[in-house]
């Protein structure tokens, strides 16, 4: 078995079992061809970014178009309802890491009324209609507290 040696391809070496041979590759992206068959594939291609081409008018289309294919084709729900499902699961969860000799009973306590609170409120179910209507940008939520005792969070 012979195997490649840079001393021997680039100064011939003196084994002379590698061979000099040169090989030009030529190459080219098929994407970049336009032919009959693709121009019109390719018309409206043009150099703007994503960000410049999104003008305001554009973005209320396509939030239109893309509320209208989520409440009527399925598999465009399943994808929404997946990614909200897989991104928020059961819903947050608080892990409390007070420094070095903290009661560990202080953490649990904590994580427990945080868990508490999160049921309470739904905190899982808001942050999942949250991610469903807005897919792929933030949102932003906002708790309000009624002073009625009764009031639900």
């Amino acid at each position: 078995m012979v195997w490649w040696n840079p001393k021997t391809w680039f100064e011939g070496g003196t084994s002379g079992r590698v061979p000099r041979v040169w090989r030009f590759i030529r190459a080219k992206f098929d994407s970049a061809q336009t032919t009959p068959d693709n121009r019109r594939h390719w018309a409206n291609a043009d150099l703007l970014s994503a960000d410049a081409a999104a003008t305001p008018e554009i973005r209320r289309i396509l939030r239109s178009r893309a509320r209208y294919e989520v409440a009527n084709n399925c598999y465009a729900r399943g994808i929404i309802l997946t990614l909200a499902n897989d991104v928020i699961g059961t819903g947050p969860r608080l892990q409390m890491l007070l420094g070095d000799g903290a009661d560990a009973g202080v953490n649990q306590t904590i994580e427990r009324e945080f868990a508490r609170w999160a049921r309470a409120a739904r905190l899982a179910e808001k942050l999942r209609t949250m991610r469903m209507s807005r897919p792929s940008a933030q949102a932003c939520a906002m708790w309000a507290y009624a002073s009625s005792a009764s009031a639900r969070p």
